[in-house]
């Protein structure tokens, strides 16, 4: 059975050792036998007041100059202490796969495996640290089960830590870095895998419904129809999604921003031609299109040609066009509607963020998105990189933005299952009666909530021809795609609210007076 390693990480000076002094001499660890192992030796000595706790140092030279020796010393320390625990002071310079690299050798991969992770950091400086210290400092952070600061004052400073940390580890338990004792039970804890959370919750929103189903078979809401939606939906948008992601990856991983900068149209109206063309020749729907759209931003597009990318995608793509055309059985006029709504809308939405930016449009990370990606992965890597070495960053990458945006589908997915068992028919209610905008309004609002992909919603505005008028059924085709509940929920992953909401309501304001302005 392997030992299991805890790791304490940390920039120079930032109170490694003063941490393990406390954490390793604050409570009775007589009957546990530990193993040190130092690869930063600071000002203050480490020291056990408990026998059994062996100290071994290794010296940043020696595991740059000979790792193989490094090896086997440490091989030859486990297999003579045969500790119980072993605890590493990681070096704050070197970065912190050279550590897993070194443990994953034959000789050390038997004997021990990284348990958890613990980042200490002065909260005074943290942000400026973080910013200045290339990627060594933010893989540490990204990797860490727990982030532990000193010097930060409780309120704002935390708040503004959280955010930070946050935006590279979402999963990254922050504490101050006292009372010790917390960390003596968070320890041992298993820390939970994205596909663990993922699946968890499916299962627990589908066993929450069969749960309450009596409650809502007396109330008429059929349960069933809900459940079979929503699988349904799942099952339509997961494929779609994965192909984002693992375009998004690539663009992540194997695309430098350089490149991007270097090769990407300097003119407005070139760029958002590109974004157009590349929208037309993407075979993908929306919820494929938000993953590549973080993907771009952070990578340096422009967001007024990003967000043209993203709204036009799921509406002029030649899946939704074929689509289109087999459920309005081939009209022409139709189709060439959609698409050139789309385009047009799609290109004032973007002008419209070109007029009113703001510092929020920006994803989640901002500046940190230079240095680091979200799931931890060094983006700008060394273009000595070994291709084995990217693709092990690519899957780790999509892996990790595939179960981020998933859970959100599964939520907006959710909730669309429910609006469109239950809700259908009170905007059908609301249509009789109406004017040719507040029909427009109610399909706009229909496929909103509806939020059904946009590889077939062709087909569901089909059956609602009887009752609306068609350029009803065009808003729904139009402004659809662009934004409904899965598309926010899947947008949360990596914007800010405000973001969200402006475009939200930019996208409903142009769809809507284009579609009401171009056919009454």
């Amino acid at each position: 059975m392997s030992t299991p390693v805890y790791v304490v990480t940390g920039f120079l000076e930032a109170g490694k050792t003063t941490f393990l002094n406390n954490l390793l001499n604050s409570r009775d660890w007589t009957k546990v036998k530990k193993l040190l192992i130092q690869f930063e030796i600071g000002e203050e000595p480490f020291t056990s007041r408990f026998p059994g706790c062996y100290v071994s140092q290794v010296l940043k030279k020696e595991l740059e100059q000979s790792p193989e020796q490094v090896v086997t010393r440490l091989t030859e320390s486990i297999q003579t202490a045969k500790p119980d625990e072993i605890w590493i002071e990681w070096n704050g310079v070197v970065p912190f796969t050279e550590l897993q690299t070194l443990l994953l050798q034959p000789t050390l991969r038997s004997l021990c495996k990284i348990r958890k992770v613990i980042h200490i950091a002065d909260g005074a400086v943290f942000e400026t640290i973080l910013g200045r210290t290339g990627a060594a400092l933010p893989e540490q952070v990204a990797n860490s089960d727990f982030v532990v600061l000193r010097n930060a004052q409780p309120g704002s400073d935390m708040k503004r830590i959280r955010r930070i940390v946050n935006e590279i580890n979402p999963g990254a338990g922050i504490y101050p870095i006292t009372p010790y004792s917390d960390f003596c039970a968070q320890l041992s804890k298993r820390k939970e895998h994205p596909v663990d959370v993922f699946f968890l919750l499916v299962i627990l929103i589908v066993a929450l419904f069969l749960l309450a189903r009596p409650l809502f078979e007396l109330a008429n809401i059929p349960v069933n129809t809900i459940i079979n939606i929503f699988l349904g939906i799942i099952l339509q948008a997961f494929p779609f999604l994965l192909i984002g992601v693992l375009l998004s990856s690539a663009i992540q991983i194997f695309v430098n921003k350089e490149f991007i900068e270097r090769r990407f149209p300097r003119s407005f109206g070139l760029g958002m031609l590109v974004a157009v063309l590349a929208g037309f020749c993407l075979p993908v729907c929306d919820c494929a299109s938000i993953p590549i759209f973080r993907s771009i931003v952070k990578k340096g597009v422009p967001m007024p040609v990003a967000v043209t990318f993203m709204t036009v995608t799921p509406v002029i793509n030649p899946v939704v066009i074929l689509s289109t055309w087999y459920a309005f059985n081939g009209n022409i006029g139709i189709i060439f509607g959609r698409v050139a709504f789309g385009i047009i809308s799609a290109i004032l939405i973007g002008l419209l963020f070109g007029i009113f930016p703001s510092e929020e449009d920006l994803p989640a990370g901002g500046t940190l998105d230079g240095l680091m990606c979200s799931c931890g992965c060094y983006t700008e890597m060394d273009t000595a990189t070994s291709f084995k070495a990217k693709l092990s960053l690519f899957l780790r990458h999509s892996q990790a933005e595939f179960f981020s945006v998933g859970k959100y589908l599964v939520i907006g997915t959710f909730l669309s299952a429910v609006f469109q068992t239950i809700g259908t028919d009170l905007f059908v209610t609301a249509q009789s009666g109406a004017g040719m905008a507040l029909s427009i309004v109610i399909m706009m609002l229909m496929a909103f909530v509806l939020s059904l992909c946009s590889s077939s919603d062709a087909v569901v505005a089909r059956s609602f021809a009887g009752q609306f008028p068609m350029s009803a059924i065009m808003g729904f085709l139009v402004f659809g795609p662009m934004m409904d509940i899965k598309n926010m929920m899947m947008l949360s992953a990596g914007f800010s609210k405000r973001f969200i909401i402006k475009l939200t309501v930019f996208t409903f304001l142009v769809c809507f007076s284009v579609v009401f302005l171009l056919t009454v």
